[in-house]
């Protein structure tokens, strides 16, 4: 098993990455602690709790790296990721946070995301749907 390196005795060519190029539709839950009297523009979520529906677009692809944009009704904002070793997860990092996830099929993602800003910490839990 000479070039294998995945510890499990698979190599990372044995099978086939996952296509995340698209549309994603995105639902999530989530809340912002507010550091002081306002909060970023860029800060998707508002209130204490909030729900979000937004898009995310994966436009660039190169082996297990993405690049992407992310828009919601507040803000647009470019994010890479890289597809994990076991073909089944997925992190993300956009201009002030990250984002894991979980493929669940070719068109679904269970995510968790965070960050934490001078003006407000955010967390959120939700689905990227792939637009059909």
């Amino acid at each position: 098993m000479a070039g294998c390196w995945l510890g499990n005795g698979l190599c990372a060519a044995d099978s086939a990455i996952p296509n995340l190029v698209g549309t994603w539709v995105i639902e999530t839950e989530g809340g912002v602690l507010a550091k002081g009297a306002d909060i970023r523009e860029k800060t998707h979520h508002r209130g204490e709790f909030s729900t979000l529906k937004a898009q995310a677009v994966v436009t660039k692809p190169q082996g297990r790296v993405l690049h992407g944009v992310f828009t919601s009704p507040r803000a647009t904002e470019k994010f890479m990721a890289v597809i994990g070793l076991d073909n089944k997860t997925v992190a993300f990092a956009d201009e002030d946070g990250v984002l894991d996830g979980e493929i669940v099929n070719a068109d679904r993602l269970n995510v968790i995301y965070r960050h934490i800003s001078e003006t407000d910490t955010v967390v959120g839990v939700g689905t990227f749907t792939r637009k059909k």
